[in-house]
């Protein structure tokens, strides 16, 4: 049953490291077991030993942590070599996995499932834009050192996998919950604006609306011109008085005289 419990923790641990950095596992794997430090790998991958193997392995490393360190490579790479690190991931699980064919279907099936939550964590947690190429940069080279630190410790101490996979499983929840954190925020002020505008409506709906002013030179309506004209307007005509009204007086004057 311990060795069981070893067994997986070591399937667990590499598969996990295999989905950040997989060449580099394998390559650590490789000379760890050619050096035979405590760790052999079986007898269906003894080939991870030779030279060649590892070179290739390095060689691929180094390419791999040079286009990861690139802001606009570092997300397409995650895409295209996915499926790379899950058939690395299921290797490095099976690789160092005892108890035959049965101990090595686990192993791979183990290291490609953790290889899969790894990477796709790591590609949650990557900022999509960042101020300044020296912060991929950075994050980059944690990683690289994380992951050949993590494949010594998990070949030195397979409960250190465990540990792999519970840090994985937190930085997942972490990311998560900032992400929802910040859709309900935006949920709520998008709620907010709604409320505010729909308020805005029902008073505006509610208010009588406001006369409508006249264009400039027009005349104004009659029942004003009456109001400002008023009830004491004068009458259109009146008889002219002073000396002109005496005129058909003198005229008939003149005729009796005649």
């Amino acid at each position: 049953m311990t060795a069981w419990i070893i067994a997986i923790g070591r399937m667990l641990g590499l598969g996990s490291i295999a989905g950040i950095r997989p060449s580099l596992t394998l390559a650590v794997i490789g000379v760890v077991s050619y050096f035979d430090w405590g760790v052999e790998t079986n007898s269906t991958f003894h080939f991870l030993t030779f030279w060649l193997a590892i070179g290739i392995f390095v060689v691929l490393a180094i390419l791999e942590s040079t286009f990861d360190k690139i802001s606009k490579l570092d997300r397409l790479q995650d895409r295209l070599i996915m499926p790379y690190r899950l058939v690395i991931g299921g290797v490095a699980g099976a690789a160092t996995a005892p108890f035959g064919w049965k101990g090595i279907a686990i192993g791979a099936a183990l290291g490609t499932g953790a290889a899969w939550f790894s990477q796709y964590t790591k590609h949650l947690s990557r900022p999509k834009s960042v101020p300044s190429e020296a912060v991929v940069a950075l994050i980059s080279a944690a990683e690289d050192l994380g992951a050949f630190l993590g494949s010594v410790l998990v070949l030195a101490v397979p409960y250190v996998g465990y540990a792999c996979v519970g840090v994985t499983g937190f930085i997942y929840w972490r990311v998560g919950d900032r992400r929802r954190s910040k859709y309900k925020q935006m949920r709520r002020t998008a709620g907010a604006r709604r409320a505010a505008a729909a308020s805005a409506l029902a008073e505006a709906t509610d208010s009588p609306p406001a006369p409508a002013s006249a264009p400039a030179g027009s005349p104004p309506p009659p029942a004003t011109l009456a109001t400002s004209e008023g009830p004491a307007a004068a009458p259109a005509s009146k008889p002219a008085e002073g000396p002109a009204a005496g005129r058909p007086g003198a005229a008939g004057g003149h005729a009796d005289e005649r």
